[in-house]
């Protein structure tokens, strides 16, 4: 055997040992939705879409993909992925989206195909819950119409509360991040994803 064909033989290897720990990250990231899932549906939101944020070949799709009866490993291309649900109560109408992202070193600023050799170390970025809270108590919730101005705010991304104007109603939104590595266990998911979730939901706008 050459010297190439053993490299190639080790680079092989470790290929698989990379699908293998993929598989992994997919199977605890459909863990965590789905107890998300869960823990909203008891308080009356409804699964509303997800889709890829980093390829456009999986078509958007209303059915969830982290169903128990779901393999995690239809999920390689999962990169980057957003979920949401919408609920109500009280006349106060939510909508929460939820952005998994394995590697925030991603980067598609160039021309073409995004290019990992040009993305930061792996180990200076992380893997990441990107969390977006909206609220209204408009009769007839227009979240793309509201999604506008929003968008603009430049500091929409600092945790605190931003409010816009959409005709007569208004829409309240909050964004936060957590990482991945904070969420080792059922307490940590409860006190800093869940209960950020139940209070939001609790707040009148």
């Amino acid at each position: 055997m050459s010297e190439k064909d053993f490299d190639l033989a080790q680079a092989l290897a470790e290929v698989r040992g990379a699908y293998r720990l993929l598989h992994a990250y997919h199977r605890r990231l459909c863990d965590l939705l789905q107890m998300t899932d869960e823990f909203l549906s008891e308080r009356g939101f409804e699964f509303n879409r997800w889709a890829p944020l980093n390829v456009a070949r999986i078509p958007q799709s209303k059915k969830p993909f982290f169903r128990p009866e779901q393999w995690a490993w239809d999920l390689t291309p999962a990169y980057q992925v957003e979920c949401s649900w919408r609920g109500s109560n009280k006349g106060t109408h939510y909508k929460v989206h939820i952005h998994a992202i394995a590697d925030t070193g991603y980067d598609d600023s160039c021309d073409g195909e995004p290019d990992p050799v040009r993305f930061e170390a792996a180990k200076t970025t992380v893997s990441e819950i990107r969390i977006g809270l909206y609220r209204t108590k408009s009769k007839k919730p227009d979240w793309s119409a509201a999604w506008e101005p929003l968008s603009r705010i430049k500091n929409r991304k600092d945790g605190a509360e931003h409010k816009v104007r959409v005709g007569g109603d208004e829409y309240t939104h909050r964004y936060f991040d957590v990482n991945l590595a904070e969420l080792g266990d059922e307490g940590a998911v409860k006190e800093k994803l869940l209960l950020p979730l139940d209070r939001w939901r609790l707040i009148s706008s």
